[in-house]
């Protein structure tokens, strides 16, 4: 299967929407944080899937004074679509300045305009189960705790799958004081065929990553 390259996050600040780069090639994907741009930790499955799963918890209260820090799943990318345009559908955890951490659902449908959903505050300690499913052609949705949140991503592709992708992420909007998270990644699963089976081969976003046989820790 042919695969696509990541979405990166576009979240919410107050009112404020910031779009992310593409992690269109390794290199992209080391940006270090505390630099202008986007930094990662997580994982990027080297096949595409038709769905991502993970248990994102935050495992201590998150340091954020500029930007965001978040945990998300998700697939699809900027200018990765037919045509060159931008398409994606994210789902997970984020914590921002002055307001702390919040669920989200960010889905861009080709052809439209950016739909980002607050769905409340999370708990740090609690562990939430985030999905993002392909339920029909190019048709995809994300789940929160098994219940679906935000609204259906028309996702189609040149050819092949979306690449699954599950990672923590940082941008501190240009500024030298760094963003701080402690993010867990537990139960890490990909969908093929109608099965849901571990993530096994992956290509690493990034640094600050640990693994371990129940998934992995994203410290920023």
């Amino acid at each position: 299967m042919r695969c696509k390259a990541v979405a990166a996050a576009a979240l919410v600040v107050v009112a404020s929407l910031v779009v992310a780069p593409s992690l269109a090639s390794p290199s992209q994907a080391g940006v270090r944080p505390c630099t202008l741009g986007y930094s990662y930790a997580g994982y990027a499955g080297r096949d595409g899937s038709n769905g991502v799963a993970a248990t994102i918890s935050a495992s201590a209260p998150a340091a954020v004074p500029t930007g965001h820090a978040a945990a998300w799943v998700g697939v699809g990318g900027i200018h990765e679509g037919p045509r060159g345009e931008s398409e994606w559908l994210q789902a997970g955890i984020a914590a921002f300045p002055q307001v702390g951490l919040r669920l989200y659902v960010e889905e861009v449908s080709r052809g439209h305009a950016r739909r980002f959903a607050d769905l409340g505050p999370a708990v740090v300690g609690r562990r939430y189960r985030v999905r993002v499913v392909e339920t029909g052609r190019d048709v995809w949705l994300a789940f929160v705790n098994e219940h679906r949140v935000g609204e259906a991503a028309y996702l189609p592709t040149t050819g092949g799958s979306w690449r699954p992708v599950v990672t923590a992420e940082s941008w501190a909007a240009g500024h030298a004081t760094c963003n701080r998270y402690a993010y867990r990644f537990e139960a890490v699963s990909t969908l093929h065929s109608g099965r849901w089976a571990a993530l096994a081969d992956a290509e690493r976003l990034g640094a600050g990553v640990t693994r371990d046989s129940s998934g992995f820790s994203a410290l920023g």
